[in-house]
């Protein structure tokens, strides 16, 4: 009897300390699972490492200065569709020529295969003169409130030139409120031609009723484009 007793008590110790270890690898190995969890998909600003490499700080502080807003964030709402601002007036500008309330021709933009597990997005856009298809670009946002940063490179009189078109607003069942636009010089390659702005030069223009209402395009439809200035001209 004394000696089952001692067998059953060795059992016992056995038991807690195996249940000891148990515990303490399953600690360790939660806290290993915590340390390798997804790091998020944007940085401290709200971006993402894309939008930071596109568009430096001087440029991003520049635009924000000048009423652009910008709604950072790893859960924007899906946009995929054509949008109407009109009327397209400026608010703010740091191009020595501009003046608040100048008015540009309309802005029609159609975004499309955006993809929310990397944060990229494609767009085309119309602007009177001034047009661009299959643009590659990144969105972020939080809710219904986005924002798009989109590399644009043109040629104007056979000048080159590299520039950063940046959307913003909220997205409801039929358009965009608040819709804004920015758009800044990245590059002008010395402007041999005196064509573009300066480096760091922009626009931030809005579509002044508050509302771009959602709109159905044909590939060849451009009458919506309307007359007057493209937003990247001189």
């Amino acid at each position: 009897m004394s000696r089952f007793i001692q067998i059953n008590n060795k059992m016992k110790k056995f038991t807690i300390r195996f249940f000891i270890v148990v515990l303490a690898f399953s600690v360790v190995f939660i806290g290993c699972k915590k340390d390798k969890e997804e790091p998020s998909k944007v940085q401290e600003n709200g971006l993402t490492a894309e939008i930071n490499n596109l568009v430096p700080d001087s440029i991003l502080n520049t635009m924000v200065s000048l009423g652009m807003p910008v709604n950072g964030g790893a859960t924007p709402p899906n946009i995929a569709a054509s949008y109407l601002a009109s009327p397209f007036i400026l608010k703010e500008s740091n191009v020595p020529s501009d003046y608040p309330g100048l008015t540009f021709a309309n802005y029609r933009v159609t975004f499309y295969d955006q993809n929310n597990d990397n944060l990229s997005i494609k767009m085309n856009y119309l602007n009177g003169p001034e047009s661009g298809t299959g643009l590659g670009g990144f969105i972020v946002g939080t809710n219904n409130s986005f924002t798009v940063f989109t590399e644009v490179n043109s040629t104007y009189s056979g000048y080159e030139a590299s520039l950063v078109q940046v959307i913003s607003g909220t997205l409801t069942p039929t358009g965009i409120e608040d819709f804004f636009y920015a758009n800044f010089m990245l590059d002008n390659f010395g402007n041999p031609g005196g064509v573009w702005i300066a480096n760091g030069e922009g626009r931030v223009i809005y579509d002044s009723d508050g509302f771009s209402e959602k709109v159905t395009v044909s590939k060849s439809d451009n009458s919506e484009a309307g007359n007057g200035k493209g937003a990247s001209a001189r």
